[in-house]
């Protein structure tokens, strides 16, 4: 939900001087994993008998992400490319509490500097590189006040390149906070911040941590009781720390207009 840095807290054990980031709790769970997870834990707050009584909303929706990659590789390198990335959602909201499934994607194409791959590195004639962006959300939140909301996002992405189907996946459980205030009858300005630390895997393999901000900002326009139409700014912001103490950062900064109807 949609970027300030941040650093992962570390631990240490006694049996070994290892540093375990709290990353490493989210590389035993896969995304079927995080979904049961998310799954389960709507099902536990269905059966309370505070959310049993009355009535849930749900509601569906779409967004276009017009949308700019950049960051800096390993080397100091930079990158960006430009695209545009599809969304689908759907959310439940019953009294203070909420959920929602986002799911986007999109190809982005580097015509000279990519994103470098840590393992299996592609040729340096292989330009232009297409990857493939994908990105799941799973949200649960708690209206703490009536404008003001908390919650936690299961988050997943998976980068794939084209040219030989070499993955790039991170997962992660975070945390944020949202907030929204009506300016007039149709309009409503909103806004959300969250964090998550994140496990990254190369094909299969785990490679070292990352952190993700993301900031949103934009309005909602009441078309009528059943449809909304938003438009908004989000910035993303991470950072790789790779297990061999190299450092990778991303950066996607998007315009966003999206849909949403009311079932």
């Amino acid at each position: 939900m949609q970027s300030i840095m941040s650093s992962t807290t570390r631990f240490t054990t006694r049996a070994s001087t290892q540093p375990i980031t709290m990353n490493r709790f989210t590389s035993h769970f896969s995304q079927p994993k995080l979904i049961a997870i998310f799954l389960s834990a709507v099902f536990l707050f269905a059966a309370n008998s505070s959310w049993a009584q009355g009535k849930a909303h749900f509601s569906l929706g779409a967004k276009l992400d017009f949308s700019t990659w950049k960051g800096n590789n390993q080397n100091g390198a930079s990158f960006e490319d430009k695209s545009s990335m599809l969304g689908l959602e759907a959310k439940v909201q019953h009294a203070k509490w909420f959920g929602g499934l986002t799911l986007s994607g999109g190809k982005f194409e580097f015509d000279t500097t990519a994103p470098t791959r840590l393992t299996n590195p592609l040729a340096a004639s292989s330009e232009p590189v297409s990857i493939k962006r994908g990105e799941v959300d799973l949200i649960l939140g708690y209206r703490v006040w009536p404008r003001i909301a908390l919650f936690i996002d299961i988050k997943n992405v998976t980068n794939e390149w084209s040219i030989d189907g070499y993955k790039v996946e991170y997962t992660g459980i975070g945390f944020g906070i949202s907030g929204h205030r009506p300016v007039s009858p149709e309009w409503t300005l909103f806004g959300n911040f969250g964090v998550v630390p994140m496990n990254i895997k190369a094909d299969g393999n785990d490679v070292g941590d990352a952190v993700r901000t993301a900031l949103n900002a934009g309005f909602l326009y009441r078309i009528n009781h059943r449809m909304n139409l938003s438009i908004g700014l989000q910035n993303q912001f991470q950072t790789d720390d790779y297990d061999n103490g190299s450092e990778q950062t991303h950066e996607i900064g998007s315009l966003t207009i999206g849909i949403n109807a009311a079932l």
